[in-house]
Parts: C-alpha cells; sequence; structure tokens
C-alpha cells in the first residue's frame, strides 16, 4: 500500500520541534529537540544540543536555554542518530514544520551527514484547510489554536511540551477535516497543495515545503515488483515467542486443552526445546475428532506421538522472513519451528499470521540454495542477487538491510555447499572423523557483504572428541582439508570465486582444531607482525553456518580471554588503522582509480575495523558493526562519535550498492570503487566529511583505549 492511500489516523506518525537559536534557517543552530509519537508516549526524544555557538539573549527569553545549560551537552552531530531512529520512516508532523526541517537539513549538511528529508504535514496548514484563513488569521499560533479546541497548554516553547501539543492539536483537526471528506495523505496533500500564499512564504523565508516532498520509503511506495518487507525483517522480530511443548505421550484431550488455553495453534511435541521431534497442529486434531461417534473418546486418549508430523521444519532465528515464507510455501505447510544458534526451539512462525505477506517467485531464492544439489543449482539463485538488489533498491529498503540479505544469502550458500561436501566424503566411506563447525569471514560475517564477494571461510573441530579412534590427528586434518576443497569447488562452481588471498578451509592456515586455533590465536596476539594482524582482520569477524555452534562459542571465550588487557596488541591494531588517509590528496581532493574512489579501502575498511578494535577490547562478542557501535555505546565512556561511524559506514555501502548495481547493468564487474561523477552535490560534501572522521580516528581510537 502506498502512503498516499492511507487513512490520516492510521498514518505512522511523529511530532516534531525544535528550539534554536534564531529563525535564520541556514544559519541558526538547533539546542533543543523534541519528538514524540501522538499515538504512544512512550516513544519521544528530549534533549538539549549543544549549538557551537553562543545563543542570543533574545532566543533565551523565549525558550529559556542558556549558555551553560548547553555547554556539556552533545553537539547535533552526535545526536541525529537518535533523532533519525526516533523518526524512522514515520511521518513528520509540526507547527509550521516547514522551519525545523530546513534547519535540520542545514544541520545536516553541516556536519556532513546522510539525510533524506521525509514526508510531512503542516499542522497549521491542516488548521487552515479545516477552519478557513479567515480563522487563522485571527488565532494563528500554536497556542491559540490549542485553546480554540481546549488542549491544555504546558511546557510552552520547551520543544517537547510544543511537540505533545502540536501531536494533540492534530488529532483533533482530525475530525474537522473529515467532515470536509479529506480522510487520506493524498486528501490532505492535495488540499494543502492550495495553499500558495503559506506554502510562497515559507519558501521565501527558507523553509521546507512540505506538500513538494517526495516519498522516498519503502514502506511508503506502492510495492510494484517486490514486497520488500520479507527482506528487512529478521524471523526473531516477527515469530510467536514461547512454543507450547509436550511430551510424546500428551493425549490429544490435554493438549487441546492447553492450546485454548494458551491461545496456540499448534503444539509441538518433546521432552525440551532441544528435543523436539514432531508437531500437531489444530488441523490435526480436527482430523482425529472426525471418526464415528462411537470411537470419540478413544481419539480424545490418542497419543500425541501417533499423530503428530515428523520431523519439524525449522529455520534460524537470524534467517530473514523470505527465507521462512519460501519454505512454508515449498512444503505446503502452516507453521515452521524456529531455533537459535544452539538448536533449540524458542518460536515457531505461523501461516496464519503471515497472510497479509505476498509471495513472490523472488522470495523462493532463500529456500533454493537450501534444496540445492549441487553448485549449478546453487548458482542460479545466486546470480539473482544483482536483480533482488535492485528491485529491493528500487523499493527503497535501506542498503545496510540489502547488504544483510546479500550476506545472508552468502551464509546460506556456504552451509549448503558443507552439506554436499561432506556428502561427497561420506560416499567416498568416510563420514567426519570429529564434530565441526564452519564459519564464514569477513563481510559477510558482520552482514555487510555487497555483490563483489569472494569466498572467505574456515573450519573449527573437536580433535579431543574424535569418532573414530583409528584415524589419527594427521588423517582427520587431512579429512577436514579435503571437505574444504570440496567446499571451495562447490562454491566456485556457484559463482562465488575462489578467494584470491587463499582465505578458505582448504588448507590447514584456516581449517584446525580447536585447541590449535586457540593456540594460533594466542601467537597472532603475541606476536603482532602484519600478518598476524591481517589474520586477526579476517578472523575476529567469524560467524558459524553450519555445524556444531558451540565450537564457535567456546573459540570467541578463549579469543576475549586472550585478548583482555593486550594494550600493546591493540596499540598495534590502531596502529595500522591510523596508516590510512581516507584517499585524501594532499590538497583535500579525492584519490582516484581511473577516476574513481576507492570506498572501501579508504573508508570503510578504517571504520570497520575501528568499531572491531574497540569491541574487542571491551569484550564485545557482536560482528555487525552497527550492533558493535550501539553495544560500545551502552558500555558507557566512549565518546559518541562512535555512533556517527555506524551511520558514516552504512551511507558508504549505499554508494557502493549503487554503483554496483549500475556496473552490472551495464555488463561490468561490479567492484567497491565509485563513479565520484554519479555523486549529487550534498552526496560528495558527505563523503568528505565522512573522510575527514575517518582520518582522525587514530585520536578517537587512542583516546578510547588508553586515554
Amino acid at each position: 500500500m502506498s502512503l498516499s492511500s492511507v487513512l490520516l489516523e492510521k498514518l505512522p506518525l511523529i511530532s516534531l520541534d525544535l528550539e534554536t537559536t534564531g529563525l535564520q534557517t541556514r544559519t541558526d543552530r538547533v539546542v533543543q529537540i523534541g519528538a514524540i509519537d501522538p499515538y504512544d508516549d512512550a516513544n519521544y526524544l528530549d534533549i538539549l544540543v549543544n549549538p557551537g555557538v553562543a545563543i542570543p539573549r533574545r532566543s533565551t527569553d523565549i525558550h529559556g536555554i542558556s549558555d551553560d545549560m548547553v555547554a556539556d551537552k552533545p553537539v547535533l552531530s552526535q545526536t541525529f542518530p537518535r533523532l533519525r531512529d526516533c523518526i524512522n520512516d514515520r511521518v513528520v508532523i509540526g507547527y509550521n514544520i516547514g522551519f525545523d526541517l530546513a534547519v535540520i537539513a542545514a544541520e545536516t549538511d553541516r556536519y556532513g551527514i546522510a539525510w533524506d528529508i521525509p514526508p510531512a504535514l503542516c499542522v497549521r496548514q491542516m488548521a487552515t484547510i479545516a477552519l478557513g484563513r479567515d480563522a487563522i488569521m485571527m488565532m494563528g499560533t500554536l497556542e491559540t489554536l490549542a485553546q480554540h479546541f481546549e488542549i491544555p497548554l504546558a511546557d510552552r516553547h520547551t520543544a517537547i511540551g510544543d511537540a505533545i501539543m502540536t501531536g494533540k492539536l492534530f488529532r483533533a483537526l482530525l475530525v474537522e477535516l473529515q467532515a470536509q471528506g479529506i480522510n487520506t495523505y493524498a486528501d490532505l496533500q492535495k488540499a494543502t497543495a492550495t495553499l500558495d500564499d503559506q506554502r510562497i512564504a515559507g519558501t521565501n523565508a527558507g523553509w521546507v515545503d512540505v506538500a513538494a516532498i517526495e516519498q522516498p520509503y519503502a514502506s511508503f511506495r506502492a510495492l510494484s515488483r517486490i514486497d520488500p518487507f520479507p527482506y528487512s525483517h529478521k524471523i526473531d522480530d516477527l515469530m510467536i515467542t514461547t512454543p507450547l511443548i509436550m511430551p510424546p505421550d500428551s493425549i490429544v484431550l490435554d493438549a487441546a486443552y492447553r492450546m485454548k488455553e494458551e491461545k496456540r495453534e499448534c503444539v509441538f511435541v518433546g521432552t525440551s526445546p532441544e528435543q523436539v521431534i514432531g508437531i500437531v497442529s489444530e488441523r490435526d486434531i480436527v482430523h482425529c475428532m472426525a471418526l464415528p461417534v462411537d470411537e470419540v473418546t478413544r481419539a480424545r486418549d490418542i497419543r500425541l506421538s501417533s499423530i503428530m508430523a515428523a520431523p519439524v521444519l525449522t529455520v534460524s532465528e537470524d534467517d530473514y522472513m523470505h527465507v521462512a515464507m519460501a519454505r512454508m510455501q515449498k512444503h505446503d505447510i502452516r507453521h515452521l519451528g524456529v531455533t537459535n544458534a544452539n538448536g533449540a526451539m524458542t518460536g515457531y512462525i505461523s501461516g496464519r499470521e503471515l497472510n497479509r505477506l505476498r509471495l513472490t517467485d523472488a522470495m523462493v531464492i532463500g529456500d533454493d540454495i537450501n534444496q540445492a544439489e549441487n553448485g549449478d543449482d546453487m548458482g542460479k539463485p545466486i546470480k539473482g542477487l544483482p536483480l533482488l538488489s535492485r528491485s529491493l533498491s528500487d523499493e527503497g529498503v535501506k542498503a545496510y538491510a540489502i547488504a544483510s540479505v546479500i550476506s545472508s544469502q552468502y551464509r546460506a550458500a556456504l552451509a549448503r555447499s558443507t552439506v554436499l561436501a561432506e556428502q561427497i566424503m561420506c560416499a567416498d566411506g568416510v563420514p567426519p572423523p570429529a564434530e565441526y563447525a564452519v564459519l564464514i569471514l569477513g563481510s559477510a560475517g558482520r552482514e555487510e557483504s555487497l555483490l563483489a564477494a569472494d569466498q572467505d571461510h574456515a573450519i573449527i573441530y573437536d580433535q579431543d572428541k574424535n569418532k573414530d579412534n583409528r584415524l589419527d590427528p594427521v588423517a582427520t586434518q587431512q579429512w577436514f582439508e579435503q571437505l574444504g576443497q570440496h567446499i571451495a569447488d562447490i562454491m566456485n562452481s556457484a559463482g562465488i570465486p575462489y578467494c584470491t588471498g587463499g582465505v578458505m578451509a582448504n588448507t590447514a592456515t584456516w581449517c584446525k582444531s580447536l585447541t590449535d586455533w586457540t593456540k594460533t590465536v594466542r601467537g597472532w596476539i603475541s606476536r603482532g607482525s602484519a600478518e598476524d594482524v591481517l589474520h586477526v582482520d579476517i578472523f575476529f569477524d567469524y560467524h558459524c553456518v553450519y555445524g556444531n555452534q558451540q565450537l564457535a562459542n567456546t573459540l570467541q571465550k578463549q579469543i576475549i580471554r586472550i585478548v583482555k588487557g593486550q594494550l600493546d596488541f591493540l596499540k598495534l591494531l590502531a596502529s595500522n588503522i591510523q596508516s590510512q588517509h581516507a584517499g585524501i590528496t594532499f590538497w583535500g581532493g579525492f584519490v582516484t582509480e581511473n577516476g574513481r574512489f576507492n570506498v572501501k579501502r579508504n573508508v570503510l575498511l578504517p571504520i570497520t575495523e575501528s568499531l572491531r578494535v574497540l569491541s574487542v577490547s571491551r569484550s564485545i562478542s557482536a560482528r555487525n558493526s552497527v550492533e558493535r557501535a550501539e553495544q560500545l555505546m551502552a558500555k558507557g565512556n566512549i565518546p559518541p562519535e562512535i555512533i556517527l561511524l555506524a551511520e558514516d559506514l552504512q551511507f558508504c555501502i549505499k554508494l557502493v550498492l549503487r554503483q554496483q548495481i549500475t556496473d552490472i547493468s551495464k555488463g561490468l564487474t561490479p567492484t567497491t570503487l565509485i563513479d565520484l561523477g554519479a555523486l549529487s552535490a550534498r552526496e560528495k560534501k558527505t563523503l568528505k566529511s565522512v573522510q575527514g572522521r575517518v582520518k582522525h580516528l587514530e585520536q578517537l581510537l587512542f583516546d578510547c583505549l588508553f586515554g
């Protein structure tokens, strides 16, 4: 559904107000931000901002905010991520909101922060439509309008107070507008477009003309080719938690009673979340009861193990919804179990809850990989990733979310390649000699892969629990290296090329026992050579895609323990990052390669490496860069610039992905180099600001690590 057809009372809204140093949109600064959801006052933002300039006395007389009150407060660049999250694809409402949006646009431009002006509605314009121009001439202030609708005045001329009042005024005006037949967003936009005098006056004052704002977001667009929802929401965000689990010898009558009491559509059969063996749905119970009348009593006493469907098909919490939807469609089932990294059932997906989501052929891409019988089968959906990425991008899905979807497909490909490789090994008469796990490394481990990825993977196995005593350590190592070779070959045939740097599990460097991996990491830390630092950069972002998750978890705990307190090594990692120059020439221009700027080398790598170093130093196990930044901020004693690095990373990923999609459409090989000529003036300015922040990562890192 497009935004245009949404009823006004159903719009996702955020009421916004700013207090500033003055009324000049290009030069005055924000001193306070207030934002609140008119329908949910738990979602709000109320923060003071250091404007970086003196606050004029005349402004202080109005809002009461003085220089002393903001002296120790963060500047806007540090608080902006919180404002962006608060808006989060909502329609912004405000009284004379064009002024506020213009000030924010100038501030983000000043700090070099990427920001697109969101759809917005001016409450003063709404009041003009609802009450008439003459009425607004008489009571055209927020305060008098609030009094007209008997809205209590509270905290006037504070940002949050005015935002709350504006939200209440919006709701009061809806009744007046609906009486005039103005019911949808499109109706209101059409009506406000006729207010030429207000729009011209605002534009002349440097305000944003909200009636002319385009709709840039996916959730606000007609879903013409592909529904982005399943590609932008993970299963753990939407699954039904606390699944009902009953023992196999439970009877149908007891199951029906529990399902009714707990409002569940199905019951899982097993002894614990780790030991689920089947599923019984409402339909199964109905079929069980549809017996001759003289047998109903016996039917109620039937054990669940006799009517359950087995085995239970599952997906991982970390998968995206399109994987679950495709799997349910392919197997014609209505319920799908959800498991965590350790294989325990933590919830389930219900087809009834998903009926509102459309299924398209593109959604089957996730399960096509999981069902592939060889590399060629897998190559078809892998080759479809550029088209999928373009479709999602056209629908406005954020590039960082698309990168996560791409990463999930590479992870699925590596997992399926492992299954096929193990089948080849077993066909030769030798099953796995020990428990093992396959790890994906690098950007896919961080969920930040784009369309120019090659293979990066490793194997960890448990030599101490060798399944076959006839195989000595050498034979075991050879078995797993051979498995790694089959994995690499299958991935390559699927269109994911061999790693030119040899970071693949077919060599002893990237295929080791848990004991040897622990020794290896300890050696990297103690020696600290350039090669060791490179290996840390590659390996420390690993994610387990197949096998014994506990092995990967154990190694992660060992890594945290080994690195803890190793200040010399952390200093070495920081020094490695400081050697980067962000791609800035002596004269302050862009360093280019054949006319293009290398975003990965000059910007993305320094940012991801910095967040990795800081996370390792504070024993944070998250791999994703944005999650690392958020967890670092939650730890405290971290400068707010860190969260801005996450913003910069997402902006740069957007530039690279857009360039890759364009290049592929022209038959060019995708890279991480972008054509600077394709950037808008604002994007170039933002990229220059990002470069400036990257150039100063050295000081930021050393302040965080050793300050």
